[in-house]
């Protein structure tokens, strides 16, 4: 004599991997879209911005230093922060470039 199971244990119970994958694939591409790909465009900006540094451009660091590039190096940049006042930074720290604003380019001529 065999003992009868129910039908309810005959059934295949889906896998729990399968029934997360969904979830995972969104969070996934959420990430993605959200924090990886505006990261690695920041990367590329701030790259472009080291190499084109120039002596005479105005920059801010990122530790809120102002100065103008006195000298590029190949791994340092040296700023004039005063008349006769240098500091060597970082190529790194150096955060954005200070634009002139049209109003004071304005009052300057």
């Amino acid at each position: 004599m065999t003992p009868q199971f129910p039908a309810i244990f005959m059934q295949a119970a889906p896998s729990p991997f399968l029934s997360t994958l969904p979830m995972i694939l969104i969070i996934g591409v959420i990430f993605y879209f959200f924090v990886w790909r505006p990261q690695r465009t920041e990367e590329k900006e701030h790259q472009t911005l080291l190499s084109g540094l120039q002596r005479g451009d105005k920059v801010v660091t990122t530790s809120g230093i102002h100065g103008k590039v006195h000298e590029v190096r190949t791994d340092a940049i040296v700023l004039e922060v005063c008349p006769n006042g240098f500091l060597t930074v970082d190529r790194e720290a150096v955060k954005k470039k200070q634009v002139e604003k049209v109003a004071d380019a304005a009052k300057k001529s």
